[in-house]
């Protein structure tokens, strides 16, 4: 297993795995990176590399905001930034987002965790390699990716093709929120025709601009018709300082219809269940009334739904239109990570699963990530050929779908 010097290894058949994985040239499902200009124009150094997600760790650790925010984000003495992060990175090390930010460490800055002895030569390395083609080459050359679909950024930012990026979808809670769809402040004679014809604008404009796809977050739909949502959309007109909960009659015909029209160009309606803030309304469970209404819409479930693992594969088993992405999950939990594939692999044709996606703003991080989904896959699968449900030639098989063929297919690259 020396030759494995990134992932933990438990039997000869997972590491005959992780080697055939590693030779794969992959699709990566999601990702959050900022333009490479952005983070070159930037002052990177050790402590970048435990910023978004153990950012979240550090926090529930106790960590105070602003001290947490100083130290990863901002241009600040080293010495000061150490003496303030050490005692939560002693809290916080052994989490899985913190091991995939030791083996970027190990990977690209020579170092297995940071130490008093270290972080000042780690920052200069860091601050070393943040050089143009920085995305190039953790992207295609240290991960084997071939693209890697991408949210937030510009849609002319594809480096050459390496990046395809999707929107977010436009939501109305408020008046502040309304304008900004509409492109000016609405008045009283605001109408749901001025309402479906911005969002035909903006969807025209990212499908033209390149887009693969929409960003949702669920709420909870119940398929409110447009004389309901004009109702309420009277009322934000009529009442400007008035505030909405997230699912509202407005907001839910805004969501679902953007979903029409997306599919209607060609695009992939992508959306977040699961874990993050009030994960109570971000239940997988909460698109089946959109679902069973747009029977050929494709949607793709982010992060399997977590906590909300089995309403999330039961999607996936019973729609033929819904693809379960595992992006971020091995991040979250490893062991969750590899139940949640064992039983996919049990539930679902082999058509079903899209196998990665880094799911990070930090460039570098995308490699941790990646080793601990090559590690878990190959476990998952050695498991299975140990209890003779598969052979060695299948299990390859369903991980190449998985990481390479099953994205491609589905987001039609």
């Amino acid at each position: 297993f020396a030759m494995l010097p990134y992932y933990r290894v438990s039997s000869d058949c997972q590491a005959g795995l992780i080697e055939e994985l590693e030779k794969l040239m992959i699709y990566d499902c999601h990702e959050h990176l900022p333009p490479e200009r952005a983070r070159l124009q930037s002052a990177p150094d050790a402590f970048t590399i435990f910023s978004h997600y153990c950012q979240h760790d550090l926090y529930t650790a106790g960590m105070a905001l602003e001290t947490r925010d100083k130290v990863l984000w901002e241009r600040a003495d080293l010495d000061w930034k150490w003496r303030e992060f050490k005692p939560y990175y002693q809290k916080c090390k052994d989490t899985a987002y913190f091991r995939a930010a030791h083996i970027t460490l190990k990977r690209f800055y020579g170092a297995d965790e940071l130490t008093d002895e270290n972080y000042r030569a780690v920052s200069e390395r860091v601050a070393a390699a943040n050089t143009e083609g920085l995305y190039r080459r953790v992207l295609r050359d240290a991960c084997g990716i071939v693209c890697s679909l991408n949210c937030d950024g510009p849609l002319d930012d594809t480096d050459g093709g390496l990046l395809r990026q999707s929107v977010r979808a436009r939501e109305v809670t408020s008046r502040k929120n309304l304008t900004a769809l509409l492109g000016s402040e609405p008045d009283g004679t605001a109408t749901m025709d001025d309402v479906d014809a911005a969002l035909e604008r903006f969807i025209a404009e990212a499908a033209a601009g390149g887009a693969f796809g929409v960003k949702y977050m669920p709420v909870f739909f119940q398929n409110a018709t447009r004389g309901e949502a004009a109702e309420t959309l009277a009322q934000l007109c009529k009442d400007g300082g008035k505030t909405l909960p997230r699912s509202n009659p407005l907001n839910d015909y805004l969501l679902t219809r953007q979903m029409r029209l997306a599919h209607d160009r060609g695009l992939v309606n992508a959306v977040h269940t699961g874990y993050w803030n009030d994960y109570r309304e971000l239940s997988p469970a909460n698109l089946l009334p959109v679902i069973m209404q747009n029977r050929d819409i494709r949607f793709d479930v982010y992060h399997v739904g977590y906590p909300y693992v089995r309403e999330a594969i039961m999607l996936g088993k019973v729609w033929p239109n819904v693809r379960l992405n595992m992006a971020w999950t091995y991040l979250i939990s490893q062991s969750f990570a590899a139940d949640a594939l064992g039983e996919m692999l049990e539930m679902l044709p082999d058509n079903k699963i899209l196998g990665f996606g880094g799911d990070y703003y930090v460039i570098e991080k995308v490699f941790g990530h990646l080793c601990m989904a090559r590690e878990t896959i190959a476990s998952v699968l050695a498991d299975k050929i140990a209890r003779r449900e598969l052979t060695a030639e299948r299990a390859l098989r369903l991980a190449e779908k998985m990481l390479c063929d099953n994205p491609k297919e589905f987001y039609r690259l």
